[in-house]
């Protein structure tokens, strides 16, 4: 988990109840507390993404996956909240070839855009509303994968392709 801020921080917490071990990292000292309390090992954030681990959040800066990064991913799989991971989106192709599965930055954050509708509704807010629409990200996801798989391309390429398919009413 790089970046403990209002996201990457419930983040952290939601992953710790289920039990997950935890390394993380922020440039704000002042998070060592919420590491102490999750009992999650502190780190700096490049040895957090360079750690030995299932999964990366990159929950903060923007353009940490980048020509030096790449090479010393040691994950499985890479998902946060942080915008623009990417430095340039063709390192999603050298990610992919390391076998290494990226859920597109754009697709996991947009559960914040989803909430923001939601409140801005004439109806008013409603966090069951909120929650059941927030909860198809996660199948926007499995879409993306399945594409990707079938068609032999990467999560950005069936991503942007779905994106799309939606804007022109497929």
């Amino acid at each position: 988990m790089i970046g403990l801020g209002s996201v990457g921080g419930r983040l952290a917490e939601l992953l710790h109840e289920g039990g997950a071990e935890l390394v993380v990292a922020d440039v704000d000292q002042s998070k060592r507390e919420l590491a102490k309390r999750l009992d999650a090992e502190w780190t700096d954030p490049l040895s957090a993404l360079t750690a030995e681990v299932d999964l990366i959040a990159p929950c903060a800066l923007g353009g940490v996956l980048n020509d030096d990064t790449v090479p010393a991913l040691r994950c499985k799989a890479i998902a946060g909240a942080a915008n623009n991971q990417l430095a340039d989106d063709s390192l999603e192709a050298r990610i992919a070839e390391r076998g290494i599965l990226w859920a597109p930055d754009f697709v996991c954050n947009a559960g914040g855009i989803i909430n923001i509708c939601v409140e801005l509704e004439p109806a008013g807010y409603d966090s069951a509303r909120a929650d059941t629409n927030v909860r198809v990200v996660g199948d926007t996801l499995r879409t993306i994968f399945d594409s990707a798989a079938a068609s032999n391309t990467t999560p950005l390429a069936a991503a942007l392709e779905l994106g799309r398919e939606r804007l022109q009413g497929g």
